[in-house]
């Protein structure tokens, strides 16, 4: 018997006040896991791990929650691959 994965419930959006500041919807129309608003509590730690350690490695700008997210997503939420991603190691 196959089984189905459940249908993701909508939540807030977990928000950095210092990064921050939308003026449009902030769950993704479709629900969708790992999608802003229907996020896990690990996903949202994520997240703030990411930001963490960009600002620590000098990062400025483009730190929001829904960028994060989607660096995320495209590395199955490892945030040294997300890092990486975002902000390549100088050469």
């Amino acid at each position: 018997m196959a089984s189905k994965q459940a249908t993701p419930q909508p939540k807030d959006l977990p928000v950095d006040e210092k990064y921050d500041h939308y003026d449009f919807p902030t769950s993704a129309p479709t629900p969708q896991f790992g999608h802003p608003g229907y996020t896990t509590p690990e996903q949202d730690a994520q997240v703030f791990q990411l930001r963490k350690q960009l600002e620590d490695a000098g990062c400025k700008d483009r730190l929001d929650t829904l960028t994060l997210l989607r660096f995320l997503r495209a590395r199955k939420f490892n945030v040294e691959a997300s890092k990486t991603m975002y902000a390549p190691p100088s050469t």
